[in-house]
């Protein structure tokens, strides 16, 4: 295209040469591989749910049993006229009632789909929650899980329902790849990282990644399982890029297992529930 600026038709100084792109459909595939990106991941969280849901549906019913032992207890208390007992087991059948309804919603939120909600989080509660969903999907003995959490950096930036898919999706395959060896322990750790991140990272004591994959172990469909479809990792990126951070892979420097490390940005002071300012906070490890 060429074009003339206004009052100088006739000056070929003038006269510019400028150049029309439509982007358009380059817009449209940008935008539909967000798409895909956000269905694979919800697919992958549903898939993971599956692998759990077995195990909390059994958590849920411990509370119902509970409500339901309590309730009996009512009535006898009751009919003897006992309002102290009957007060108590009601308290209680509440407590329990709270139980069922936060493991409910735990399931909930793991599920939704909907768009990233950044906010500030305690990343040691975080882990906690991530860590309980780890622990109720494990069938048979369970590995040593231990938690390291930097208290100077005790909050992040962060979408929770997220970071947990990344951090149980981690803990899972690290706890598969250490599945047949003699030393089963899996470290989650937290500690500061550069330009204000938060670095977390998840190792285990099992037999490292084969050199053959580690180059090609983020992209989709790549895994050393024999069962699974190989896009978890792919997924993780994905998120962790999302936050404006990064993931990575390292040997762990004792020589066995693996390290897997990303980072999210810190709060910046501010602490969850604040929209503002700089709160006191403790962070301690579990």
């Amino acid at each position: 295209m060429r074009a003339s600026l206004p009052g100088q038709a006739e000056r070929s100084s003038g006269t510019v040469a400028g150049y029309l792109r439509d982007v358009t459909d380059r817009d449209a595939r940008e935008r539909r591989i967000l798409e895909l990106q956000a269905e694979l991941t919800h697919v992958q969280r549903l898939t993971e749910l599956g692998q759990v849901v077995t195990t909390l549906v059994h958590e849920v019913n411990q509370p119902i049993t509970a409500i339901r032992n309590y309730l009996n207890a009512c009535r006898r208390l009751a009919a003897t006229g006992n309002l102290t007992g009957v007060q108590a087991a009601l308290e209680r059948m509440e407590d329990q009632t709270k139980r069922a309804s936060e493991i409910i919603q735990r399931i909930r939120e793991f599920v939704m789909k909907r768009d990233v909600q950044m906010q500030p989080e305690d990343i040691s509660l975080v882990i906690d929650e991530a860590v309980a969903l780890i622990r109720a999907s494990l069938a048979g003995e369970v590995p040593t899980l231990t938690v390291q959490v930097d208290p100077t950096e005790p909050h992040v930036e962060i979408d929770k329902v997220l970071v947990q898919q990344v951090l149980f999706n981690l803990m899972r395959n690290g706890i598969e790849a250490m599945q047949d060896q003699p030393r089963r322990v899996l470290t989650v750790a937290t500690k500061a990282a550069q330009g204000g991140m938060v670095e977390i990272s998840v190792a285990d004591t099992g037999p490292g990644i084969p050199d053959d994959v580690r180059s090609r172990l983020f992209q989709p469909f790549v895994t050393t399982k024999t069962t699974g479809m190989g896009v978890g990792l792919s997924v993780c990126q994905g998120i962790v890029q999302s936050h404006g951070g990064r993931l990575w892979a390292d040997d762990d420097i004792m020589g066995n297992g693996t390290v897997f490390r990303f980072t999210v940005r810190n709060a910046g002071g501010r602490s969850p529930g604040c929209r503002g300012g700089v709160e006191p906070s403790v962070a301690a490890d579990i």
